[in-house]
């Protein structure tokens, strides 16, 4: 039983080797008499057998990039969005944390991450309000920022307002308990 397997496995070998060669010198490797035109389809399929994960790795790799740079997108969106509680309710200008808000994202974000996204209002009016309080804030900052792109978008700002927040941390500050030690049981033994 054993020779058997060792005359297959050198039969499998000695064939592998031979389409290895055959394909090396650009010979037709099926042993069917490639006919006219038959041939290039035999080698042309041969070599994509051959090669056959290299020829996808690049469009793989690509489109691992593509997801990647697109997530990467979607955060900075994220990340440089104005949301309802950045602007008052009545005059749809920016409120204090709004005006900071800009502030950071037109000096400590990357210069290419620099584009500013406002949340829809309730009609267009509304939102064009509120692109124009961001473009008077931006060129109020510096005269040498220049233009800033500022974009209306769909997504809605997770979060609080700066008031609801800060009540939050001085309503924990003020009802939060004295440091006390436990109360002594009265037992002097040490057990």
């Amino acid at each position: 039983m054993k020779h058997i397997i060792l005359a297959v496995s050198s039969l499998f070998g000695s064939i592998f080797m031979t389409l290895e060669v055959s394909a090396q010198r650009g010979e037709c490797s099926c042993n069917q008499g490639c006919y006219a035109g038959v041939g290039e389809a035999c080698r042309a399929g041969f070599y994509a057998n051959a090669t056959w994960p290299r020829s996808y790795i690049p469009a793989s790799r690509r489109a691992v990039c593509q997801t990647y740079a697109a997530m990467i997108q979607n955060g900075w969106r994220r990340q440089n969005l104005l949301g309802n509680y950045h602007f008052d309710e009545n005059s749809n200008e920016l409120t204090e944390a709004g005006k900071l808000k800009v502030n950071w994202i037109l000096s400590q974000a990357p210069v290419d991450r620099r584009s500013i996204f406002v949340q829809r209002g309730i009609n267009e009016a509304q939102t064009a309000t509120r692109i124009a309080s961001v473009h008077d804030r931006a060129a109020n900052m510096s005269p040498t920022i220049g233009h800033v792109e500022v974009n209306d978008t769909h997504l809605v700002a997770e979060g609080h307002s700066a008031g609801v927040v800060d009540s939050m941390f001085v309503g924990f500050q003020a009802n939060r308990p004295l440091p006390a030690l436990p109360a002594s049981t009265g037992s002097e033994s040490g057990e």
